[in-house]
C-alpha cells in the first residue's frame, strides 16, 4: 500500500500545508497583515466579519487567524473593475 492510498478524502494532512499558512495570526499579527487596527480586527472576528478562529468558552475569547484566510477574505473585497 502506498501512502496515498492511506489517506481519508476530505482529510488534509497537516505537513502537506505550508508552514507559513498553517501558522495562526495573533490579532497583533492579523492587524499588520491587514494594516488596521487591532482593535478593528478583534471587532470584526467577534461580528463574524473577517474568518477567525476563537479560542476559549464564555465572553473572552483569543482570536487566532490563518494567513491564507486572510488573503482569501482581502481577494474578495477588493474591488475590480470587471465587476463595476
Amino acid at each position: 500500500m502506498t501512502p496515498t492510498e492511506n489517506v481519508q478524502p476530505g482529510i488534509i494532512e497537516p505537513s502537506a500545508l505550508p508552514h507559513h499558512r498553517a501558522r495562526p495570526l495573533t490579532p497583533l499579527g492579523a492587524a499588520q497583515y491587514l494594516g488596521m487596527d487591532v482593535k478593528t480586527v478583534t471587532r470584526w472576528a467577534r461580528l463574524g466579519y473577517l474568518p477567525a478562529h476563537p479560542l476559549g468558552e464564555g465572553k473572552r475569547k483569543f482570536w487566532r487567524f490563518l494567513e491564507h484566510e486572510l488573503a482569501a477574505w482581502l481577494a474578495a473585497k477588493t474591488n475590480s473593475p470587471e465587476l463595476a
